[in-house]
């Protein structure tokens, strides 16, 4: 079974206490479930690729949809764009994004490579759930038999009423495998 470890934006902005969209310890305390994760991946001889939230100056503000709901974070080659802490060193491939969701042609992509696809990273209730949105609507409408699971301890959020909300939706609602909960 090919299988593939998605990691969401755990980037600087969104995990760093200096971060300018960080949710903070929350953020900080998955890592090492995240590490372990990509090492049990990676010694199996799966895939892991990780999204990379991406943003332009030029664009935000009333521009971009988000702009109007956040400030401007993760600008390209930024160091708030980077992967954070030990992740940065891993060597990881990535996928960039300008929007909650990778792109139609990623998502696409995706789901016709992996009979298995597990979502990690930030935020729960926004990026993770969105890609988790997408990605299962794709293979659905596509007739592709891919099974979906999170990891609990490897996702986080600004908000813990928005994270368990998007776990029991995820579970409930779109038939996602929670490991650790």
């Amino acid at each position: 079974m090919k299988r593939l470890l998605l990691v969401i934006d755990y980037q600087y902005d969104f995990v760093a206490d200096d971060g300018l969209l960080t949710a903070g310890q929350a953020a900080q305390a998955i890592e090492g479930a995240l590490l372990r994760r990509i090492q049990d991946y990676r010694e199996a001889g799966d895939d892991v690729l990780c999204t990379l939230d991406t943003h332009a100056a030029d664009s935000w503000g009333q521009s971009h949809p988000e702009g109007r709901k956040f400030p401007l974070h993760c600008t390209e080659n930024s160091p708030g764009w980077q992967l954070y802490g030990q992740l940065a060193g891993l060597g990881l491939e990535t996928l960039t994004k300008t929007t909650y969701m990778l792109d139609q042609a990623d998502l696409d992509w995706l789901v016709r490579q992996y009979e298995l696809i597990e979502l990690a990273g930030l935020t729960t209730d926004i990026c993770v759930l969105q890609n988790a949105i997408g990605l299962y609507n794709h293979a659905v409408n596509q007739d592709l038999a891919v099974s979906f699971q999170v990891a609990a301890d490897c996702v986080a959020s600004f908000d813990p009423a928005g994270h368990q909300y998007a776990l029991d939706y995820l579970q409930r609602i779109l038939g996602f495998k929670i490991l650790n909960a």
